[in-house]
């Protein structure tokens, strides 16, 4: 079935030629077609019609989208992926399209703590899933007790966070399926001293990081004993631009679009900073930010390196 007549049996929003520099934080990205599922049932529909390539897209905002755009279809689960339910056991029940920052206020007005790290993380519970993602000394995969997926045939599967075999800043989950829920573990605590531990990680973030400015947060992955801000900043990448894309001079691990930055321009400056890193340091820096679209790969990066 081609794509115009697995559209016309959707129920949800099926758009074309959107430009995903709408839809990412980063403002970067090209024409892609963009699907938003109604439910749990018509992504089941879509996968199973479905035979091309897909991408998951939550809300964007760790993601580095070539200028040229994406084939295939970009399935957004958003404002339909929403429900939370408190469950018996001191446990709650998050879809992915919940933001991260909502499910922290979420808890705090439930007094339920173990998830105040979350208030300062931007994008949804998707992302968070996908990328185990985490700050001031907590990351998904302690607060996470299981997860629910669907494959690329429609199928539903629990998978406890075991199963999911995460480490810094990824999970193994296989490619193409999709997360849908997560069930956290919670714990009973006084409202008021779950707002003061927010309020304090948002105060750090105030003060370390860059904010209202279009970012993908952490741009390559710390390394197990060192921030990789560190390395960067020893190689003359603060402040470091090419065109309108520029490493923050307030913490240099970010990358920023400073107004109309092409997604190449970004990755161009990034890779000439692990280049940097990689020369002097003997260190090579993995991406954080995802990269969707084509790329030079990690193999042409070194031997280029090497060259230079």
């Amino acid at each position: 079935m081609n794509l115009t007549k697995i559209s016309s049996h959707l129920r949800g929003q099926w758009l074309l030629n959107q430009a995903l520099k709408d839809h990412t934080w980063l403002a970067v990205g090209g024409p892609c077609t963009l699907f938003y599922p109604a439910d749990q049932d018509d992504l089941r529909f879509f996968l199973k019609s479905y035979q091309g390539p897909y991408h998951i897209l939550g809300a964007g905002s760790n993601i580095l989208v070539q200028d040229e755009g994406l084939p295939g279809v970009v399935i957004k689960l958003s404002k339909t992926f929403r429900h939370i339910t408190i469950l018996p056991g001191n446990r709650l029940e998050a879809e992915v399209g919940v933001p991260d920052r909502f499910l922290a206020q979420f808890c705090q007005q439930e007094g339920l703590s173990g998830l105040e790290f979350l208030y300062t993380i931007p994008g949804n519970i998707g992302g968070a899933l996908a990328m185990n993602a985490g700050c001031y000394g907590t990351e998904i995969s302690d607060v996470l007790e299981a997860a629910q997926v669907m494959d690329p045939e429609g199928n539903i599967h629990i998978l406890n966070t075991r199963e999911l075999h995460y480490t810094y800043r990824q999970c193994d989950l296989p490619k193409n399926w999709i997360f849908l829920k997560a069930i956290f573990k919670v714990r009973p605590q006084d409202s008021v001293e779950i707002l003061n531990t927010m309020q304090s990680f948002a105060l750090k973030r105030k003060e370390t990081q860059p904010l209202q400015v279009k970012t993908g947060g952490s741009t390559f992955r710390n390394l197990e004993n060192q921030g990789a801000w560190k390395l960067i900043d020893a190689v003359g990448g603060r402040g470091l631009t090419r065109g309108q894309a520029k490493f923050s001079e307030k913490h240099c691990n970010f990358l920023i679009n400073m107004g109309q930055a092409k997604a190449q321009d970004l990755w161009e400056l990034g890779q000439e900073v692990r280049r940097r890193v990689w020369i002097q340091k003997n260190i090579l820096l993995t991406w954080e930010i995802l990269r969707w679209g084509i790329f030079q790969d990690d193999l042409e990066f070194i031997e280029t390196s090497f060259k230079n």
